[in-house]
């Protein structure tokens, strides 16, 4: 005989939880820690939602104990894609700053494989041995540890921002082991006559950049926000919005950045108060003609994308038309390897470290706030440089022997004490 609504709905004892229908549909709720949680059951079978219920109290039973966290039904369904569009969002709206900006390019790109291969997965099902078996994956892809790390640094910062939202999403952090970089750290560096060719082989729109961040050795994102309404007296005021770590601080006016500035001048827009714009725009993604500039003059390469030896590494350059020799593809976005902008703050720390200045003089220009900071970006000395010391400390001790040898010969036998 069919139950009736009133029998459908029959509260157990306290504690046990309850299972109610709501039309055809029973559901269940329970409790934890005296907060009342309610989770249909999806089906119009009674026993089964009965299941589904004692499968909940035992789960609960074991948070109180401290065996496992109870993961709300909600938090169940929420997917790692999910989390991975609240982490772009917030990026998006500008973090902790609340600077709004775009989603670069190698953003997208470190994503792509998280989605595709966890995306549709239920965040709080994720584990270890997923994430072992992302990162075999994409060492059958080949691609390097340090490719791998940036999308596995992405995967965690989304379930840090999915914890710690309100309210929060998931109710577990992802603990995540990156692989190791060793031997991956960039050591690249302009010459004087290598920045100005650099700087003369990029658009008109970006030349000044170029040689503001060689004279100054400041960050791209900071140039590039730097506004006419910033420069006071003999000095540009940077405000810590758009510094990196957040510090304000002051960029002092030389000879030549003066002379930048002054070019700047002659190409202000109305209504534009940035000092570095193209064509009274903010300039947004200029990765095409940086790569385009340092492949003419040499100092970078374009390689096929496929084609990799076994530690994952590119192995076919490009023609001039962008054809792998090797697999005969053509790329219409090839992979870039050479130098890079930031290459140019590692030149001006090294130079005005070289040029005889101390170490926190060094810091003051550049920005950086530790000296193990400042002294990795300067990489003090070169395979030239460290050669020559280690000629200078030979030759010491040449000279030391030399001179121990000299005053042993000066030195008169003693005779033996009679």
């Amino acid at each position: 005989m069919e139950q009736t609504q009133s029998e459908r709905n029959k509260r157990p004892r306290y504690g046990d939880g309850r299972v109610f229908a709501r039309g055809r549909i029973f559901w269940i709720s329970f409790c934890l820690r005296g907060k009342e949680i309610r989770e249909s059951a999806g089906t119009d079978d009674r026993k089964t939602a009965e299941r589904l219920l004692k499968r909940r109290i035992r789960e609960t039973g074991a948070d109180l104990i401290g065996a496992k966290p109870f993961t709300p039904p909600k938090q169940e369904k929420v997917t790692v894609n999910e989390i991975l569009d609240d982490l772009v969002a917030h990026y998006e709206r500008g973090g902790r700053k609340a600077i709004p900006r775009e989603v670069t390019p190698q953003m997208r790109s470190h994503l792509k494989p998280l989605r595709e291969l966890l995306g549709t997965r239920s965040a709080m099902l994720v584990g270890s041995r997923d994430v072992e078996a992302f990162i075999s994956e994409l060492k059958v892809r080949q691609r390097t540890n340090a490719t791998i790390n940036r999308s596995l640094q992405l995967l965690a910062q989304a379930f840090r921002h999915a914890v710690n939202s309100d309210p929060p999403r998931l109710n577990r952090i992802l603990k995540i082991e990156l692989l190791d970089e060793t031997g991956n750290t960039r050591k690249g560096k302009f010459s004087p006559a290598e920045a100005g060719q650099v700087a003369a082989s990029l658009p008109p729109y970006m030349a000044d950049v170029a040689r503001f961040a060689y004279e100054t050795g400041a960050r791209a994102g900071e140039i590039l926000a730097l506004r006419w309404s910033y420069l006071d007296g003999d000095g540009i005021n940077v405000p810590g919005a758009i510094t990196k770590n957040g510090e304000d601080r002051s960029i002092a006016l030389t000879e030549e950045i003066e002379e930048i500035l002054d070019r700047r001048r002659s190409d202000a827009r109305p209504g534009c108060d940035l000092i570095f714009h193209k064509s009274g725009q903010e300039i947004r993604d200029y990765r095409k003609g940086w790569y385009s500039a340092c492949v003419t003059i040499g100092l970078g390469a374009f390689y096929c994308r496929d084609c990799r030896d076994a530690e994952g590494r590119y192995v076919s350059k490009l023609d001039a038309v962008k054809q792998c020799p090797r697999c005969r593809k053509k790329w219409e976005v090839p992979k870039y390897i050479g130098r890079i902008f930031h290459d140019f703050r590692r030149s001006a720390a090294h130079e005005m470290w070289k040029a005889g200045s101390s170490i926190e003089d060094c810091m003051e220009a550049t920005g950086h706030l530790s000296p193990s900071m400042f002294l990795r970006y300067a990489d003090l000395f070169s395979k030239e440089e460290k050669q020559a010391r280690q000629r200078k400390v030979q030759a010491r001790r040449r000279d030391m022997k030399k001179a121990q040898a000299t005053n042993l010969l000066a030195t008169p036998a003693r005779t033996a004490v009679q």
